[in-house]
């Protein structure tokens, strides 16, 4: 029997990229290989041989490099909204593509038949959807120093997906965006670059702990003020604005919907 080795990589840009390139330059080939995340409690498999990937910059540009110039451009924009996924099995779904792609070039994109092609396509556009819901849900409160503090809770990690959006749009505002579940933060200082900010514990529960009234009460006045009882439809509501995008819209708080 032939064993199989995994790569366990780092949830991370660089730690799926080192994976890649280190299950690419082992030779073993793709059916005695398998890439995963490593949670820290990732379940043994018997007749495995497990090895641990540390990200390395000098391999993830390399990774990016031959993404970029051998299939194109356009596939590493696929290949990196991918990375920000959900789904425990991205990291060996990529690598899957890749595979396809290196053969291929840009044509394999167009392969949608491959079930690896597929597959990064579905991981694509679940990335986007969510990143786009978070670009129309999104809620700014107002808190002190002229801040405007937005929270959010994706799936994905779409925190550099949505955060250019607001950028590009208020370029004039101190603002930042709390990826809660994450721990991590885009700050993007009035007139200047954002960037990204990893938080800890203490700092997000202080942040989450403020009182930020102005907007809040913003955001609740507009709805009570547009919403017309009798023509109230939850259904076709939650069907506008799932349930999973209200956690921090202040006018979907419970003392508004009674």
């Amino acid at each position: 029997m032939d064993q199989t080795t995994i790569f366990l990589c780092e949830d991370s840009i660089a730690g799926i990229c080192t994976g890649l390139y280190d299950a690419s330059a082992s030779r073993l080939g793709y059916r005695r290989l398998r890439l995963e995340l490593n949670t820290g409690a990732n379940d043994m498999e018997l007749f495995c041989r497990y090895i641990t990937v540390d990200p390395d910059p000098e391999k993830t540009s390399k990774v990016v490099r031959a993404i970029r110039q051998k299939i194109s451009e356009q596939a590493w924009e696929y290949v990196y909204r991918a990375m920000l996924s959900a789904e425990a099995t991205r990291a060996d779904d990529i690598y899957r593509y890749l595979l396809t792609g290196f053969r291929f070039g840009a044509s394999s994109l167009n392969r949608l038949a491959d079930p690896a092609v597929h597959r990064l396509l579905e991981l694509d556009r679940l990335v986007g959807n969510e990143s786009h819901y978070f670009k129309e849900f999104l809620r700014f409160e107002s808190i002190e120093n002229d801040v405007l503090f937005a929270r959010i809770r994706p799936k994905a990690d779409v925190l550099t997906l949505v955060t250019p959006h607001f950028a590009d749009r208020l370029p004039g505002e101190n603002f930042l965006i709390l990826d809660v579940g994450r721990g991590t933060a885009a700050v993007h200082p009035q007139n200047e670059t954002w960037f990204l900010s990893s938080l800890a514990p203490e700092n997000v529960n202080d942040l989450l702990s403020g009182h930020f009234d102005e907007y809040r009460d913003l955001w609740k006045t507009f709805y009570q003020s547009t919403a017309i009882q009798e023509r109230r439809n939850y259904e076709l509501q939650r069907s506008n604005m799932p349930l999973h995008y209200r956690e921090f819209a202040p006018e979907f708080e419970k003392d508004v919907l009674r």
